[in-house]
């Protein structure tokens, strides 16, 4: 793990709930790659301005490992959001929640694609190439309280020609962040169908 998702870790692992959800036997655990600056300002928005001490200062990924890169379809997430993100007073901004739920999505994917990228790069073919948001429906179930941990779940449904369909759905605890026990209460869910470009010829 780098700097950064060592960082995070040591906070999830402090909190009894997530703690427990990270220490499950054969797991992937990593930063997501959107959180980090790239040259190119692609993902500036989730890997400067949404990555600040008042805004969302951890994030991990985290799934059991697959077999092989094709049988990955589901990835959970954790996020730590601050009162940097509000709408309402301690309410996170709905257009925040949309973004979660678009990023979770595509974080899945990116996931996915990294792990058949890797895999035909040993092969010698290696070829990657991205997906974009067709359409993101979200349905807003509960206010999300901040400061607050998030949790995201995040499962590929349909697959059909150039696009995939992926559901999420975000999760926080009725109780305070150190408890243990207490109900995962779902605050938001969204389903989103993301394409990949036609090839250049």
């Amino acid at each position: 793990m780098t700097s950064n998702s060592n960082t995070s870790h040591t906070y999830f692992t402090s909190i009894p709930w997530t703690s427990r959800l990270l220490a499950a036997p054969n797991l992937h655990i990593s930063l997501l790659p959107s959180r980090t600056p790239k040259v190119s300002t692609e993902d500036s928005l989730t890997a400067t301005t949404l990555a600040t001490p008042n805004t969302i200062p951890h994030c991990l990924v985290y799934y059991p490992l697959p077999r092989t890169p094709s049988s990955l379809d589901a990835i959970s997430i954790l996020l730590k959001v601050e009162n940097g993100c509000n709408g309402h007073p301690h309410i996170l901004h709905g257009g925040i929640v949309a973004t979660l739920l678009d990023e979770s999505m595509g974080s899945l994917l990116q996931q996915i694609e990294e792990r058949k990228h890797a895999e035909s790069a040993a092969e010698g073919s290696a070829e990657s190439i991205g997906s974009f948001t067709k359409y993101l429906n979200v349905e807003f179930l509960a206010p999300m309280k901040t400061p607050s941990v998030i949790l995201a779940k995040v499962k590929v449904v349909e697959r059909r020609g150039r696009g995939v369909k992926v559901l999420a759905s975000l999760f926080q605890k009725d109780g305070a962040e150190g408890e243990l026990d207490g109900q995962l209460i779902e605050c938001a869910r969204g389903e989103g169908l993301f394409v990949t470009p036609r090839a250049k010829l």
